[in-house]
């Protein structure tokens, strides 16, 4: 069954499980932090849930890929893992079998579209392309004040270089610390 191939990543038993709990949950946490969405007008709803989540795992993802081997497969069993988290998500508000198949892969190809347009703005040496990719992904439904839009492009790059400081050691033990939100905006 095509169903069985696709989520067939999602469901394998990783060896990594407990790793992955501790990343997830830490990325989970940050993700719902109420600053994003009170402060600084992130849709509070599940497409700007999914937003700050595939944001914040993009990030741990983006640096353990730069980490080595062992690294990048803890990166792909984080990315499997948040997709296994969909999945039952989707299975929990009873979306059946062949929808379920259908959402994990627009899911899949969201992260990855975000993950290339972060990649490309957080290169560049200012923010412009980062506000737009930040406008167009988080707030596609939504108008974004542009102090919202400047305080999230500061705090993508403090987390982005809070990351590249935590060692792969750490991060691979399930340690990773995010800045604080409040603190761009």
């Amino acid at each position: 069954m095509v169903l069985d191939r696709i989520l067939a990543p999602f469901r394998a038993d990783k060896s990594h499980q407990p790793v992955l709990n501790a990343l997830y949950t830490t990325i989970m946490t940050q993700s719902r932090d109420p600053h994003f969405y009170a402060a600084l007008g992130v849709p509070d709803s599940v497409d700007g849930r999914f937003d700050m989540l595939v944001m914040h795992c993009y990030l741990v993802v983006a640096r353990l890929r730069d980490g080595g081997e062992a690294a990048g497969e803890l990166s792909q069993d984080l990315f499997d893992h948040m997709f296994r988290d969909m999945d039952h998500a989707l299975r929990e508000l009873g979306v059946g079998d062949m929808g379920i198949s259908k959402r994990i892969q627009k899911m899949a190809a969201k992260f990855y579209g975000r993950g290339e347009a972060y990649d490309e703005a957080l290169a560049q040496p200012n923010d412009v392309a980062l506000i737009e990719a930040i406008d167009r992904n988080i707030f596609a439904d939504a108008t974004a004040a542009p102090d919202s839009l400047a305080a999230l492009a500061s705090y993508l790059r403090a987390a982005q270089a809070s990351l590249a400081s935590q060692s792969i050691d750490a991060i691979s033990d399930g340690r990773v610390d995010f800045p604080k939100v409040s603190a761009h905006g």
